[in-house]
């Protein structure tokens, strides 16, 4: 049932207690499973928690339900901004960041990869906390832990081996929405050769080599690329004597843009319309975190349905840039600090933001004045749902409340399965502490 947790979260917990030493004797084989694995972040295997975390049927349906939702007022904002100037000044983009994003993609979808972030309760309630398009991530470990911990001999034993447990998938699907793209941009239905491009700072993410692999068995061959490594001529991009035909774009778009011109031949071949870039830079529109301000704004969305605009006032956050220009709202924010929250307008993995509970009044103003000056958003402290958790610590198991945050990935505006996060802390995100879970849909 919608409104309650699937069976599944009482039978592990009941037999994690009757049996513990064995769950802690799966469990440190689990970490060794997932240290061998490609689940990595930055270099490092990633925090998880030896807990499979249950979806029924309905509830699976329900998170699809709210992402297609979303998806159909983000293509009626984005029809929008293309279609008037005097919108598109609501986002603050710059001269190159708007050429990119009106470029025609030259396939049908503006938002072919997403992964939309959601504080979503067994009784159905719900609100959005961002969308993620440009470099969204998270599959690797998805698929990982899944495999891990679904194949453990733990979760293969009676009473919950009768769950029927199915999982999302995340790679062969993208291979499919991609090529999708690509035949559509090009009418042709030849195998392209791609480069998955992003600016590395350091090694390759062992997802980007994932992904590679995905699209080598399909038949595409594929390089990984530094956007610095690419040249630009004669209407063909390439990476050293490998031409590309197409981009899956994990370059974030603000990064594409602030580094001009180091990523000139990348930015150059997409205007001219001679190189496949999946995802779009319009995508840009509903990743920049102002979309939700924007969203906000009654005044201009005059376009929307009331049941959209009702979807928007219950759902999503309330969100307004980061100024002085109303004393009496700063005023609010600051009296109210528990109900606020402050994030960068386009960073990621919870950089830059701050929960007004965890600071003093005069910590909580500081940090208003600075932000202030930095492009930064005030939002509407959501309540975040919590679920008993199992913590394997020190040779014993316990069962702690955590928040949790589902990830919804979407490709080609085709729900595909959760990513699921917890935390004990005001902020759940890669750069405090954060343990990603594995999703499973009970069929029984």
């Amino acid at each position: 049932m919608k409104g309650l947790p699937s069976i599944g979260f009482d039978l592990y917990e009941q037999m994690v207690k009757r049996d513990p030493s064995s769950f802690w004797r799966d469990y440190q084989e689990a970490l060794k499973e997932v240290e061998a694995s490609p689940a990595k972040y930055k270099g490092k295997p990633v925090e998880f928690l030896y807990q499979p975390f249950f979806l029924t049927e309905e509830q699976w349906e329900d998170l699809e339900k709210i992402s297609v939702k979303m998806l159909e007022i983000t293509k009626k904002v984005t029809e929008r901004y293309l279609a008037e100037p005097d919108y598109r000044r609501l986002f603050g983009f710059n001269d190159l960041m708007e050429a990119l994003i009106l470029k025609d993609p030259g396939y049908h979808y503006a938002v072919p990869m997403t992964r939309i972030d959601v504080f979503y309760h067994f009784d159905g309630s719900f609100q959005l906390c961002e969308m993620n398009t440009d470099g969204s991530s998270g599959m690797t470990e998805c698929r990982e832990l899944q495999r891990i911990i679904g194949t453990s001999p733990s979760i293969n034993t009676s009473p919950l081996d009768e769950l029927e447990l199915k999982e999302g998938e995340f790679f062969k699907s993208w291979t499919t929405a991609f090529l999708e793209n690509y035949r559509a941009f090009s009418g042709e239905k030849s195998f392209p050769n791609i480069a998955i491009i992003d600016w590395f700072q350091d090694e390759v993410p062992s997802e980007f080599i994932e992904f590679q692999k995905a699209f080598e068995t399909c038949g595409c061959p594929t390089r990984i690329v530094d956007v610095r490594e690419l040249s630009y001529s004669e209407g063909k991009l390439k990476a050293g004597d490998f031409s590309i035909d197409a981009v899956y774009r994990r370059l974030v778009s603000w990064e594409a843009v602030e580094r001009y011109p180091a990523t000139k031949a990348l930015t150059d071949a997409y205007l001219d319309g001679n190189v496949c870039v999946v995802g779009p830079f319009r995508s840009q529109i509903p990743h920049n975190k102002r979309f939700f301000a924007v969203l906000h704004n009654e005044d201009v969305n005059d376009f929307l349905e009331p049941e959209e605009k009702a979807f928007i006032r219950n759902h999503i956050p309330y969100t307004a840039i980061l100024d002085k220009g109303n004393p009496d709202q700063w005023q609010e924010w600051v009296d109210h600090k528990q109900h606020y929250i402050i994030k960068p307008e386009d960073l990621y993995a919870s950089s830059g933001v701050y929960a007004g509970q965890d600071y003093s009044v005069e910590e909580w103003k500081q940090l208003l004045e600075k932000a202030s000056s930095q492009n930064y958003l005030i939002q509407q402290y959501c309540h975040v749902p919590r679920m008993p958790m199992a913590m394997f610590e020190k040779g014993e198991v316990t069962f702690e409340e955590q928040q949790y945050l589902m990830g919804c990935f979407v490709y080609n505006e085709k729900f595909q399965g959760p990513y699921i996060r917890t935390g004990r802390k005001s902020i759940i995100g890669s750069v405090v502490e954060c343990y990603t879970v594995p999703a499973y849909r009970v069929n029984k």
